[in-house]
């Protein structure tokens, strides 16, 4: 691989990462009102408050809004490190790392993905492999 084809990879990377962030924003937006659906409705007015092992949990409704808030997050970092590295940006390639490694739990192609994504952010083409590629 030489520095002009692993630059192509990593701008498509970037824009794979951008097209994801874009998927994420309505996603967010959908969980925020199905939140608000789910928290006016009559389904909590039988879960007053409840027990996880030491920690006691009031208002369990309210730990509905942490969904479309953790969305809107992972769709901040998605798109600004799509645009970091579809630019060349320096922190672009180093923020991509999240992403990637959020990929990984999306079992199987995001495993696939975020292995990809994880090694062409890393490895870096040598002086040897630009000249046994010329």
């Amino acid at each position: 691989m030489d520095f002009k084809n692993h630059d192509n990879n990593l701008k498509i990377i970037g824009k794979i990462f951008l097209v994801i962030g874009l998927i994420l924003v309505p996603i967010s937006i959908f969980s925020f009102f199905f939140a608000e659906i789910v928290n006016e409705s009559d389904l909590w007015l039988e879960i007053d408050d409840f027990d996880i092992l030491f920690l006691q949990i009031r208002n369990p409704e309210k730990l509905l809004y942490l969904f479309p808030f953790l969305h809107f997050i992972s769709s901040a970092v998605f798109l600004i490190s799509g645009f970091g590295l579809s630019s060349d940006k320096v922190w672009g390639k180093k923020l991509a790392i999240v992403p990637a490694v959020l990929l990984l739990f999306k079992f199987p192609i995001g495993t696939a993905l975020g292995v990809y994504m994880i090694y062409a952010l890393h490895h870096e083409p040598k002086n040897e492999e630009v000249l046994i590629d010329q």
